[in-house]
Formats: C-alpha cells, sequence, structure tokens
C-alpha cells in the first residue's frame, strides 16, 4: 500500500516522505518501510513521524476557523492535500532487482513511491540461519518472526538494556530458551526472584527447567525455600579481598588498605575470620584503627548468610562445575537472599572468579557457558570494576568459552571500556540521555538510532549487532508454554509429564 512520495534525501540524513495517509497516526516509530527506485528498493525505517509548522495554521490555531478547517485538512487538491504529515526514514539496505543486498550508499529519485514493506520484502533482509531461533515480530508487520542467530550472539559478550518494566525478565527468558534450544552454549543464572527455575514464583510463568528438565540444574542458597534444587554453600576460605569489597560497594581507600593487610597475614584462617581478629596493635600503626572496625562491622554481616559456612562447598561447586563440564545449564536460586544485593553481589564475584579461574588455567577445554548478570552495573561501575573479576570476563574470557551477558536498566554507569566489548545489543526503552547515548555508543549513525530508542513503547527492542543482518525494532514475543513451545519445536507434554510438573511446582512454593 502506497503511504506517500520522496521529497529530500540524503546519504548522510535520510529521506524525507510526504504521507498520504488521512492521519499520521497510522505510522510509528520503528516500522519497516520500502522506498521504489529506479535500480533498488530502498528498504528503511522509521525515525520520526512529524507535522512541519505552517503559518497558516499558526494564525488559526485556538479559533473557531481552525475547528472549521479540520475536516479540510486532508481534502485533496491540485498541490495534493492542504495539510500533510511527514515522515523521515532510514535506509538501512538497498535491495537490488536480482534481490541481491547492499549498504544504502545512493539515494532514490524525487516523488519515488513510498509504501509500508510487505513479508515478500523482509523475507529477502531475515534469512534465518540453522542457528537461528525467533524472539518476537517485526514492529509494523505483526506476523513476521525475527530471527536471532544465537551461534553469533553467544561468540562474544552482548547485553539487554532498558528501563524497569520494560520487559526486561521476559526477553532474558526467552534469550536463554534460544540459547538452549539451538544448543550453542548452556547458561549460568544467578536467580534472585525465583524465575527461572521450574516455574517463576511471580507469575506462575515456567521456567527453563520446564522446557528443558534434563538441560538444566537449579541450586539453591537456601534450601528451605526450595527442597527440589541442590544445595549451595561456600566455604569461607574461598573469600578474597575482592569479593568483600564487591559485596559492600562503600568499602574506604583505608578500609580496602587494611583488608589486604589483613589478607597477607591471616595464615591458615579464612579471611573474614582473620578481619574479626585483628586489632590495631598487630599491624604497628600501618592498619587505620577506625578502618579496621568498620571493616568489622561489614563482615559481621555475613553471619547471616547461612550459606557460607562449612567445608562442603567444595563439593558443591565441583558438582556444578561437574555439570556444566556435561553441558548442562544452572540455576541458583536466591531463595530469602533475593533481596539482599549484598548477598547477590558477593556470590555472583565469587562464584564467577572462580570459574574464570577454571576456564582461564588451561588444564581443559570446558563447553561455552553464558553467565548471566543481572544488575551489570553495580559490578562495573569504574569505581569497583578493578576490583571485580567481570571487566576480565567482557575483555579476555571470549576465546576461553566463557561469555558475559549483560542485563541492566543503567548503561551509563557500566565502564566503558567494558561496554566497548559488547558485540550484540537488544534494548528496550531508556529515557535518560545518558543511559540512551551508552547504549548506543559505538554504534554508526547512533544520533538516528537514539531517537527510535526513546519512542519504542514496553515489550519492543532494538536489536542491534551480527546476531542480526540489520538494526531492528522487535515487539518481543509473548512468554508462554505454547508460544515457547512452538517457537523451540518442542512438542506438548503428555498427561503424565503434566502431572508430575505440577507435583512439583506445588512443592516448590510450599
Amino acid at each position: 500500500m502506497k503511504i506517500g512520495e520522496v521529497i529530500s534525501a540524503s546519504v548522510l540524513s535520510g529521506i524525507e516522505v510526504k504521507l498520504g495517509l488521512e492521519s499520521p497516526e497510522g505510522l510509528k516509530v520503528g516500522y519497516p518501510i520500502i522506498v521504489e527506485g529506479a535500480s533498488y528498493s530502498f528498504y528503511c525505517i522509521v525515525q520520526d513521524v512529524y507535522i512541519p509548522r505552517s503559518e497558516v495554521i499558526d494564525r488559526i490555531a485556538g479559533s473557531r476557523a481552525g475547528e472549521a478547517l479540520i475536516p479540510l485538512a486532508g481534502h485533496e487538491g491540485v498541490e495534493g492535500r492542504l495539510f500533510s504529515p511527514r515522515a523521515r526514514l532510514k535506509p538501512v539496505q538497498l535491495i537490488d532487482r536480482d534481490g541481491q543486498l547492499g549498504e544504502p550508499e545512493t539515494i532514490p529519485h524525487y516523488l519515488a513511491p513510498v509504501r509500508l514493506a510487505e513479508t515478500v520484502d523482509v523475507e529477502k533482509i531475515y534469512t534465518p540461519a540453522p542457528t537461528s531461533l525467533p524472539i518476537g515480530n517485526l514492529r509494523g508487520l505483526k506476523d513476521f518472526p525475527i530471527p536471532l542467530d544465537f551461534k553469533r550472539l553467544v561468540e562474544k559478550p552482548f547485553a539487554l538494556f532498558g528501563r524497569t518494566g520494560m520487559g526486561k525478565s521476559i526477553l532474558s527468558k526467552i534469550v536463554c530458551c534460544g540459547i538452549l534450544g539451538r544448543g550453542v552454549a548452556s547458561v549460568l543464572i544467578f536467580d534472585m526472584h525465583q524465575e527461572y527455575g521450574m516455574f517463576s514464583r511471580t507469575d506462575n510463568s515456567p521456567g527453563l527447567k520446564y522446557f528443558f528438565p534434563e538441560g538444566v540444574e537449579v541450586f539453591t542458597l537456601d534450601p528451605g525455600g526450595n527442597r527440589e534444587a541442590k544445595p549451595f554453600l561456600i566455604d569461607p576460605r574461598e573469600i578474597t579481598p575482592a569479593d568483600i569489597i564487591v559485596a559492600f560497594q562503600d568499602v574506604t581507600p583505608q578500609m580496602v588498605d587494611a583488608l589486604y593487610a589483613v589478607q597477607r597475614r591471616k595464615g591458615a584462617r579464612d579471611l573474614p575470620s582473620a578481619i574479626r581478629e585483628a586489632t590495631p596493635e598487630e599491624y604497628e600503626g600501618k592498619v587505620h584503627g577506625g578502618a579496621l572496625q568498620a571493616l568489622q562491622r561489614r563482615v559481621e554481616r555475613f553471619g547471616r548468610l547461612g550459606f557460607v559456612q562449612g567445608t562442603t562447598a567444595g563439593d558443591a561447586f565441583h558438582q556444578m562445575v561437574g555439570l556444566i563440564r556435561a553441558g548442562r545449564s544452572i540455576v541458583l536460586d536466591f531463595g530469602r537472599y533475593g533481596h539482599e544485593t549484598m548477598a547477590y553481589l558477593f556470590v555472583a564475584n565469587l562464584l564467577a572468579r572462580r570459574l574464570y579461574e577454571l576456564y582461564t588455567e588451561g588444564k581443559e577445554d570446558y563447553p561455552r557457558l553464558v553467565v548471566f548478570l543481572e544488575e551489570a552495573h553495580k559490578f562495573l561501575d569504574p569505581r569497583v570494576a578493578p576490583y571485580t573479576i567481570f571487566d576480565r570476563l567482557a575483555r579476555e574470557t571470549r576465546k576461553f568459552n566463557l561469555i558475559l551477558g549483560l542485563v541492566d536498566q543503567r548503561p551509563s554507569r557500566i565502564d566503558e571500556e567494558v561496554r566497548s566489548q559488547v558485540a550484540n545489543r537488544l534494548l528496550l526503552s531508556l529515557k535518560d540521555p545518558a543511559d540512551v547515548a551508552s547504549a548506543l555508543a559505538g554504534i554508526p549513525d547512533r544520533a538516528v538510532w537514539e531517537g527510535v530508542l526513546s519512542s519504542i513503547p514496553p515489550r519492543s527492542a532494538l536489536v542491534v549487532g551480527d546476531a542480526i543482518r540489520v538494526p531492528t525494532v522487535v515487539e518481543i514475543m509473548e512468554y508462554g508454554t505454547k508460544r515457547m513451545r512452538d517457537a523451540l519445536g518442542k512438542e506438548g507434554l503428555d498427561g503424565a509429564e503434566m502431572e508430575e510438573i505440577s507435583r512439583r511446582a506445588e512443592k516448590l512454593f510450599e
């Protein structure tokens, strides 16, 4: 369906279109558009829809004359419609007459016809690979699923950014299901709110273990809250100064000095015990007494963490590693500790550090593992990043099969060097200008995509990177049993399986 004609075009600035629509409300930012040139079809994305300023409208606005003129606005005269809306398009691909694709390096002629893209057009752009699965439908063409190449996605660090309430958790689950469904990697999820196991505690939607019962194992820091999961304990002897710095976030430079001084002299003791027992006199004035006392008060909070105990933690970690070695995925359920930010920061850093040591020591080639890191800015803020393992995960470990998946609502607070390592980005709505700019840093034509990202609605994402052919606005698919099973190509469960799952779900949340 023709919607307008080209009235201005530039390779750098895009294409301006005079619309022939009854109302500009029929066109939205992110919609796919085809401009029919003489030699090429220009595949474009709607960058902006607007009504140009008019002196006539300026004069009559707010008057009775204006009310009388509104019905005539769409009237066709010798010069076309009396008042026409405009659209600005961003060309993202050229399609020649043989169907070959190329980069947009030229422009269409004046009055070239403009129409909404159709399935036959977008099929030429979005060709699925054997390792692709859909994550939703093309915005503006609801029946066309957009494939994401999950093999390419997990080759390098990637990020999922978006404001709170925009659908990050749902998109994270869909991405995890795509990774496991195509068998391109295993995943490690730090499940703070019990979303990813068998069922979500929040809305009872299916988790990863529901769709992959044999491929996902659930561990828990709180056995009393999830009796089906394997208990996971942390041996206090495994705790390092960096784990403490990351866990508490407000450790001063003087406290850091005291922490490392205790580490050097702790002997056979675990670090928390050595800190509790330390006195300023032991260090001959080299440790500030007030800083040591402040550090001791913080370390006392470890006493509230029931999972920091004993020497069996090594067995739990090695059991987890054995499952990863066998290609299984891990969900670490935080149970009652899910609302304790300190517990999350501490556990995630410690566990990722131990995995980093295993993967990089060179004794064994481990299967590809994607570590999903929610609240990523708390680990990768420039003030904290030097003490965490995650900056090294982002920079170094893709050659060791350990890949970082960042999930966050404040990309501007993530260290710039870490952001530069991100190869693919799934971007839900962001409003803060600093976050928008940071999320799109390094992307060609960033100014164009900043406007798109600021305008898209909830449950839509701008997907950019080498896992998709061109930057694309996707309406995220519904995350439910039937929809995900269809996407994954899985058959429905039989009666016995459904009964067993129901029994386990009831037991899980008793």
